[in-house]
């Protein structure tokens, strides 16, 4: 009798565990749904969770002032505590900045992605919490450069004055403004006002350079405050500039927008912490921070054409065109 019984445990088993409630996340986004960023990591991130019911929460720290950030983080942590996730998502600097303390501090397991900085400056790394780095490919894309433009000596990098673009100046230009990769001078900008954007556009040739990559760009607004579209940025900078346009985000990149570039994917971005969820469900054990090494080369075909740059070949192979 005793065996029937185990027996009819076994058979069952695995449909009561069906039948248990799913597990419940709280998903924290720095930024805001209409930021092609956040889209995009989401879509990844969809494609490889497990069962959970997924609780969303937008920071929108790209369009709010700073001078809100505190009082965003008290109601993102208020939304955090309605919920009592299993676990929480963070992503982006400012998401990990201002509720990673509290989540390390209460125990509860959190995972990051599209972070910039050294996640120590604003955590304690402990056995709760993981998640995937997002560091743009600047010795590569410079590499990059220089195979479609042989004769490149200078090239300017564009960036808006947010936190992200401080990390991304910490990480990948070792906190200097002015680096030499592979025989170029690469030199760093941060940009206040979409009127000084426009200043360091036009300025371009006059200034020396030989071409200029858009890197972090979504949180420029104008002298009055006003939040200016990340499209409009863009398409602006395409059409102004007297130098070829390189992106190091697969968004910036398109016909009137960017030639291309060897840009992170913020696809991989979202699928890999997706996976490191995952296995921290299945395993009970924290996974390490990861830090995705592929990036993805994006060409505009419209934009080769239009500037008359040829891509060799052993790029061309591996590379995703589009309109």
């Amino acid at each position: 009798m005793k065996r029937i019984y185990t027996l009819i445990m076994l058979i069952i088993a695995p449909f009561a565990y069906s039948q248990e409630s799913p597990r419940e996340m709280v998903f924290v986004h720095s930024y805001h749904f209409g930021y092609p960023w956040v889209r995009q990591y989401r879509s990844g991130f969809d494609s490889q969770i497990k069962e959970f019911v997924i609780h969303d929460f937008q920071m929108d720290t790209k369009r709010r002032p700073k001078s809100d950030f505190e009082v965003i983080s008290d109601q993102a942590w208020a939304f955090i505590e309605e919920k009592n996730p299993d676990v929480v998502v963070l992503a982006d600097d400012n998401a990990l900045k201002y509720l990673g303390p509290r989540l390390t501090k209460h125990r509860i397991p959190t995972f990051f992605l599209g972070v910039n900085a050294n996640p120590r400056q604003y955590v304690n790394i402990t056995g709760n919490i993981s998640g995937v780095l997002e560091r743009p490919l600047l010795k590569r894309s410079v590499h990059m450069i220089k195979k479609l433009q042989p004769d490149a000596k200078r090239i300017k990098v564009m960036m808006d004055a947010a936190a992200t673009s401080d990390a991304i100046l910490q990480t990948s230009f070792a906190n200097k403004k002015s680096l030499v990769i592979n025989g170029i001078e690469v030199s760093a900008y941060l940009v206040n006002t979409i009127e000084e954007w426009q200043q360091h556009v036009d300025s371009v040739i006059e200034d020396g350079f030989d071409a200029l990559i858009i890197a972090n760009y979504a949180a420029l607004k104008d002298s009055q405050g006003t939040h200016i579209p990340l499209e409009d940025v863009s398409r602006w900078t395409s059409q102004h500039t007297e130098v070829p346009l390189y992106a190091f985000w697969t968004y910036s990149v398109g016909k009137g927008k960017a030639i291309g570039g060897l840009a992170i994917s913020a696809l991989e971005q979202g699928a890999e912490v997706a996976v490191l969820v995952n296995q921290y469900v299945e395993s009970g054990n924290m996974p390490v921070i990861s830090t995705p090494k592929k990036g993805a080369m994006v060409f505009s075909e419209y934009e080769l054409d239009r500037w008359s740059i040829n891509v060799p070949e052993e790029l061309l192979n591996r590379a995703e065109l589009r309109e």
